[in-house]
């Protein structure tokens, strides 16, 4: 199925408002190049609020042109279709970075952090300065900006991306008065208490940005999203160098001044900000950004790479009818929270900062390449040949009179075929499985110590809780962007347990070279204690 000129491929992230695929653009003589296709879910065609702020998304985004902003190609409003197109970046986003390099007890290098910043502070001063085609300043605040919101790109080049609740003098849609935009994590004070924000409400969250990217933390997370919102007003803020000790101090006073409480005494405009980073540390040339994104994210990248390059090849068949075929209900089956949600966003009572919108953040992890319906049915024809030989020798091992008593086959259960949107994890254990569970569990094979379990394609964090022989409990966690070998670790007590709260105060190391991955906690009296990350991004 197409739309229009665009022939979705793979879907990169769905939401409550719009579904994001790669798609592959197609014209005339032949032409063809990858984009970002950004399509409202069909059943919110005919809430105007939406269709309204989804314009002034494109309209915005369509108005700015510049190195360091994904660029939007395209709006396509016909047949029962709304749609944005914006160019395709390889990369991975800011958030996926600094995950991987937390998950492996390390830090961005200050350097690489620096030129990530520098490029996402040029591109926000551009959305700043703004003009239309008339040359009026159209007065743009971004008031999103965090790490999911900035892609790094495989060139070493960072971008903004997502100007969904934007906030500009002539959009279409104004915010209610007292309405919250943006994630709760990121606001300036200002901006969480509901005041009018201005440029430089995108100035603190840049420097949250700034602060996590040094830190591979967060800086103002709490419990609950009012607990978030007190951090942000009240709580003292720890210099950088207090938690990653290769910083430098004056590193410090930079992310220290863009993250003050008073607006008048932070950075004014983001160049201001931006030149300041660059006198307190020199940025890493884009080509050492780009080696430390492959030493952390270079198998993610691979990998979707491989699977785009058999995706126009043939090989591996693109998106089907049925997923693109969306019914009023799929979109609020994809919503986190539900069909309360639906109910919440009919009444025009949306939190944008959470549930109502998708960004497109370049950086869904490929799915495996599935075998296509050719290898399907011959598969399907060599099963039934080695069914038929299986039966025919089990009659004539019948026949045969033996002498010795039966033995059970040390062979493994056979594997069935995963299919494109599966994905099989390969367990093991220091004992005896007895049963496996997992959320989306389609089949699961269980031999003495080890187990294959097969479930649904998922995103983020899976857990997978076991019982093992003396049920004993035991738990692991599959992340859709990680190895698919696992060990189920006994539940150990937390009394008895190893806390692994805090990601490591050590400073990452000077090459780009990727770190091997630390050692599993251990707890006390021998066993093993399960295994916990603190990750500061959560799924």
């Amino acid at each position: 199925m197409h739309l229009g000129n665009y022939e979705p491929l793979l879907q990169l992230a769905t939401g409550g408002m719009a579904t994001v695929y790669v798609a592959r653009q197609i014209g005339a003589a032949g032409f063809e190049r990858l984009v970002v296709v950004k399509r409202v879910h069909p059943h919110l065609l005919a809430n105007r609020e939406f269709t309204d702020m989804f314009r002034d998304e494109a309209r915005v985004a369509a108005m700015l042109h510049h190195p360091h902003v994904v660029a939007v190609t395209d709006v396509v409003e016909a047949d029962a279709e709304l749609f944005l197109v914006m160019e395709y970046v390889e990369s991975a986003a800011l958030s996926t970075l600094i995950k991987a390099t937390h998950d492996l007890s390390q830090r961005l290098p200050p350097a690489a952090a620096v030129r990530i910043l520098v490029d996402t502070l040029s591109g926000l001063h551009a959305a700043h300065e703004a003009v239309d085609m008339r040359g009026h300043r159209l007065e743009i605040v971004h008031r999103d900006v965090s790490p999911q919101n900035v892609i790094v790109g495989t060139d070493g080049s960072s971008r903004l991306i997502d100007f969904g609740v934007a906030k500009a003098r002539h959009r279409l849609t104004e915010t209610r008065s007292g309405s919250l935009k943006g994630k709760y994590g990121y606001m300036s004070p200002e901006q969480a208490k509901a005041q009018p924000v201005d440029r430089r409400a995108d100035i603190f969250a840049a420097g949250v940005v700034l602060w996590e990217t040094l830190t591979a933390g967060r800086l103002f997370r709490g419990d609950t999203e009012l607990d978030t919102i007190r951090r942000i007003v009240e709580e003292p803020v720890r210099p950088p160098s207090s938690i990653a000790p290769s910083v430098p101090p004056a590193l410090d006073a930079v992310t220290l001044k863009a993250l003050s409480r008073d607006r008048e005494q932070r950075f004014q405009t983001a160049a201001e900000f931006m030149e300041a980073l660059e006198g307190a540390c020199p940025p890493a040339a884009p080509r050492d950004v780009a080696s430390v994104l492959k030493a952390y994210c270079g198998e993610r990248l691979e990998s979707r790479r491989a699977t785009l390059e058999g995706m126009l090849a043939g090989r591996i068949e693109p998106l089907s009818r049925s997923r693109l075929s969306l019914s009023p209900g799929d979109g609020e089956s994809t919503h986190p929270s539900g069909p309360s949600s639906r109910r919440r966003l009919a009444a025009g009572h949306a939190d944008e900062g959470t549930e109502s919108r998708i960004a497109a953040s370049h950086d869904a992890p490929a799915p495996r390449q599935g075998p296509s319906r050719r290898a399907w049915a011959i598969a399907a024809l060599a099963a039934m040949v080695v069914g038929a030989l299986v039966v025919l020798a089990a009659i004539a091992s019948s026949r045969r009179p033996s002498s010795a008593p039966a033995v059970a086959s040390a062979r493994p259960p056979s594997s069935r075929e995963v299919a494109p949107d599966e994905v099989a994890i390969e367990l093991t254990a220091d004992t005896t499985i007895e049963s496996v569970r997992a959320l989306g569990m389609r089949d699961v094979q269980v031999r003495g110590s080890q187990a294959r379990l097969v479930v649904a394609r998922w995103g983020g964090d899976l857990s997978i809780d076991a019982v093992l022989e003396g049920e004993r409990a035991a738990h692991a966690v599959a992340r859709s962007d990680g190895p698919r070998a696992l060990h189920l670790d006994p539940v150990v007590p937390a009394a008895v347990a190893t806390p692994v709260d805090e990601p490591s105060a050590e400073p990452p190391p000077p090459d780009a070279a990727r770190p091997a991955p630390p050692a599993r906690p251990k707890a006390t009296g021998g066993a093993h204690a399960p295994e916990l990350h603190a990750n500061p991004y959560g799924p």
